[in-house]
Order: structure tokens, then sequence, then C-alpha cells
């Protein structure tokens, strides 16, 4: 088996990986959520949380170095320690990176960085790339890619490579004029094939996601996941919103405002059960950190869909638990 591994000393991130250059503002919901103030990251210093080393990091004033939450050196007095969101901030505010745990460079795993790049290659314009053609790029033989991408996703290069022509079709109905164009612009090779997976990957027809959920009735469920709040959008067709954020009214609003010319309402308490119960089933959201936000967000959105298609009256494979009530209210 060959695996192309870069130089691990480097301080620059691998590629792929979105999260921000040091000091910049995340992309979703932060990790930093997760460590609101000195007191919980103390806390994650004292227990060694590997969690909490893109959250930030602790300078200790009498040795001059900073550490990562994990670093194994002994535990300085809380009284000499000095929180930091980034080493950058820390190396402004004149401390050295610790030579123990080097919080100046990037950790760097082969296998998380094949998954990731093979991610950016669905996602880029043009024909998905073959099973075969992901694992060439990632230098790994079609089994143990397969096998190594739906362990630290939840979900199959296929299934990843559907939700990306999902994202490219639903940017495109909204930009071209006509829904024919928006067909061959997010790479189907057919209006038949389209129409056929249309409703089940909008959740309602072209048209009506063009018309600002025009004639659709949209119930809607929240529920706290790893990476935050997450809102789920459903219709009678299938799911045709998930976000994720910090604040219910901020989300709602968002849905409300996407889909002004549906009727909307929160769905019926039993979805919100349902989707609670799905969300445990799912693979974990945050893991060590090396999936980037927007792939476990677009990976866990594939993985309520099939989820829920599973769980509607009369698929073939419907699931014993949890059963799908009626979203609306």
């Amino acid at each position: 088996m060959r695996e192309r591994v870069s130089d691990p000393t480097r301080r620059t991130r691998p590629a792929g990986d979105s999260r921000p250059p040091q000091g910049g503002a995340a992309a979703g919901p932060p990790r930093t959520r997760e460590f609101p103030d000195d007191d919980a990251r103390w806390r994650a210093v004292l227990r060694r949380d590997r969690r909490a080393d893109e959250a930030f990091c602790y300078s200790v004033v009498t040795t001059g170095t900073y550490s990562r939450p994990s670093c194994g050196s002994r535990h300085a007095r809380r009284a000499n320690t000095v929180f930091f969101p980034d080493p950058e901030a820390a190396e402004r505010a004149g401390f050295r990176p610790c030579r123990r745990c080097r919080p100046d460079q990037a950790v760097y795993d082969p296998h998380t960085a094949a998954v990731v790049r093979s991610c950016r290659l669905m996602e880029a314009p043009g024909p998905a790339p073959s099973l075969g053609e992901l694992a060439d790029a990632t230098g790994f033989s079609r089994f143990h890619f397969h096998r190594l991408f739906t362990a630290l996703t939840g979900v199959t290069p296929k299934a990843y490579a559907a939700a990306c022509r999902a994202d490219r079709l639903r940017r495109e109905i909204l930009r071209t004029g006509t829904i024919t164009e928006a067909i061959y612009e997010a790479g189907f090779n057919s209006s038949g094939s389209f129409y056929a997976l249309a409703q089940k990957l909008l959740g309602m027809t072209p048209s009506s996601f063009k018309n600002s959920g025009r004639g659709e009735r949209i119930g809607y469920a929240l529920a706290e996941c790893e990476l935050g709040l997450l809102l789920v959008g459903t219709t009678s067709a299938g799911i045709c919103s998930i976000q994720i954020g910090s604040d219910a009214e901020t989300l709602v609003g968002r849905l409300r405002s996407r889909f002004a010319e549906s009727g909307l309402t929160a769905a019926d308490p039993g979805f919100g059960r349902w989707l609670a119960t799905a969300l445990r089933g799912a693979a974990p959201l945050t893991g060590d950190g090396g999936i980037p936000c927007d792939i476990r967000i677009r990976a866990l959105g594939e993985w309520l869909r099939t989820a829920l298609n599973e769980s509607r009256p009369g698929s073939p494979a419907r699931r014993a638990e949890p059963a799908l009530p009626s979203p609306m209210a």
C-alpha cells in the first residue's frame, strides 16, 4: 500500500484543511464554544483534552513558553497560566513554543488528509471522479479507501459525491435563468435523470425551490449536535434545508427568508425526537478535528437524508428504529 505523506514538521496545514489561519475566524460554529471561558479552558488543560488543541493554547509566565492543552508536561499553577486563541497570539505576547508538544506545528494524519483531498476532488466542478480515480489520487487501494472514507465521514464516497452534486444543483437553480440550464450546469447528463432525483435532492419540485418554496408546507425541527444547534426543514418529499448555528431564532429566520413563499411551521414534536435519535447514530461530527467543518456538515446532511428516506412508510429499507412521524404539526 502506498501513502503520500508530506513533511509533518512543516507549519503549513494539510492540503484541503478548511481551518482558518491562526488568529482567523472559522467558518461555521467554532470549536471554542466548547471552552467559552478561562475556567472551562483550565479544566481542559487539567484533563489534557485533545479536543481543545484547536480551540486555544496556554502559556506559563514563569517559563515563557506556550503549549497545547493536551501537552504532557507538568501542569503549572493556575495563577501563572494565561490563555491565547492561537499560537500567533501567544508569540506576539512574547512566548515561545513548548519543545515537547510543538504547538506551532500542524498535526498531520495521512488518513484524514486523504479523505479531505478526495472530498475536494468531488466538490470541484465537472463529472464526479470514480472510486478508482479517488483511490489513485489519495494513494490507497479502492477497498481500503472506501472503508477509510466511510469510517471518517459516516457516508460512502458515492453518497458524498451525490451531496456535492445536490449542493451545485441548489446553487445553479438560484443562479441560472431556467431549470433546464441549471440541470446541465449542475452536471446532469439529461433532464430525464434529473427529474427522477429532483424532489429527493431538493425536498420539493425544482420550480418551487426556485420560487422560494411556493406552494410547499415546510416543517422544521431543532436538535443539539456536536457542532452546535442543528435545524432540519422537511416537506412531504424530503429534506429541503439543513443548517447549523448557535441560535434558534437566527436559524429559523434564515429558513423563513429562503422559503418566503412557503407555509412554514414547527414540526410535530415526534419529528424532533426522531431527529435527536437519528443524530445519535450518525458519525461523530467532531472526531479529532482533522475533517473540516464543511465536509462534516455536508456528510451529515446526506446521512440524514438517507435515514429520513429509509424511515418513511413503504420504504423497502425502512429501519425498525427510529420510526418516522409526520414532520408537520
